[in-house]
């Protein structure tokens, strides 16, 4: 269909994208969330060409490509960078490996940022999944106070890509690379556990010695298991099968 098409009340979705940061605007200006990829690129693009007040935000994972630090600080340098996550391994080891279906790690890493304010996002509905399929431009956080404003809501994988070449926006290499989508580096959601495990091996490491780690511990205190692991290793292979 293509961004220029006028589909949304005779307008096309960059102009709808901008006209919802206007629309909503707060007085104390947005908190923009970006991590890097190429979303998170195109919502700071339009959010400067709406004139709108924000300040930008990368919440710092411990366990993103290392990529995406060089790409932000080459090509963002405004963006502030937050550490909510220090402190990342041990709390592997307290709470155990990130799940499908317990995944406090994004909490911790993603979702910590922006308390009390509105927070722009690039998610997408197009992105899949029955979350994202189902969310709203503008939302009020249900566990947390703040205020979610998605502006390319309707945007989908060829439009964000239609947008970043059309405007000349750098993005990171990664994607130039075989890699569809960026973020942190053996998600329990990652379908491209090879790729993952060639390209950034010193994070499979430290979730390794984090395994290793997470077995002796539950050997040495005795407790019941869910799965009779002898060794870290074992703990970990289970884990990228993601069965």
């Amino acid at each position: 269909m293509g961004l220029s098409q006028l589909n949304f009340e005779g307008r096309n979705r960059v102009e709808v994208a901008i006209d919802r940061l206007r629309e909503y605007e707060p007085t104390e200006g947005y908190y923009l969330a970006f991590s890097g990829g190429k979303d998170s690129m195109v919502i700071y693009d339009l959010a400067v060409k709406s004139g709108v007040k924000f300040d930008a935000h990368y919440c710092v994972s411990p366990i993103d490509p290392p990529q995406i630090y060089k790409f932000i600080k080459e090509h963002y340098p405004e963006v502030q960078w937050d550490y909510h996550a220090r402190g990342w391994w041990q709390m592997v080891v307290r709470k155990g490996l990130p799940m499908r279906q317990s995944r406090w790690c994004c909490q911790v890493i993603k979702e910590a940022g922006g308390e009390g304010r509105t927070v722009v996002l690039g998610n997408r509905r197009a992105e899949g999944g029955s979350v994202r399929s189902h969310q709203d431009c503008y939302e009020i956080g249900r566990k947390h106070h703040k205020i979610f404003l998605r502006p390319i809501i309707d945007f989908d994988n060829n439009d964000v890509w239609e947008y970043i070449k059309l405007n000349d926006l750098p993005y990171c290499s990664l994607y130039d690379e075989g890699f569809k989508r960026l973020g942190c580096v053996l998600c329990p959601f990652s379908r491209d556990i090879e790729r993952e495990m060639r390209y950034f091996p010193k994070t499979v490491k430290a979730y390794q010695r984090a395994c290793d780690k997470i077995v002796a511990n539950a050997i040495e205190s005795g407790r019941e298991r869910k799965h009779d692991f002898q060794t870290g290793q074992e703990l970990f292979e289970w884990w990228i099968k993601r069965d």
